[in-house]
């Protein structure tokens, strides 16, 4: 399995075959109300979950948001969503699903 669904970034794993298929990462600022960027996280995980998807919200503040990202990346998470303070003021979400393009897609939440 791991042949098959890796490359030099760790596992690259199809969303039937993981485990989770979803992480939602939340972002702290400084200026920002930790306790919004939370709640926020834990809304997009209910809906998420309602709606069928195996989603975990990675709660842990001792390391970076590209610690948090890193890690689970080599993990093979199809899909990562951080949130953060500008994102829920714009009413948006950052998105990464294509690891070969290596580019964020920003989405807005309703």
């Amino acid at each position: 399995m791991t042949m098959i669904h890796g490359d030099d970034k760790g596992l690259v794993l199809p969303p039937n075959v993981a485990d989770v298929q979803i992480i939602v990462i939340h972002v702290p600022c400084k200026e920002s109300n930790l306790k919004s960027i939370l709640a926020a996280c834990s809304s997009e995980v209910q809906t998420l979950q309602a709606a069928g998807f195996r989603v975990e919200h990675v709660f842990r503040d001792n390391y970076t948001s590209g610690w948090k990202y890193n890690n689970w990346e080599l993990k093979g998470i199809p899909l990562i969503i951080e949130i953060g303070h500008k994102d829920i003021t714009k009413n948006l979400s950052e998105q990464d699903g294509n690891r070969d393009v290596q580019t964020m897609r920003r989405l807005e939440v309703d």
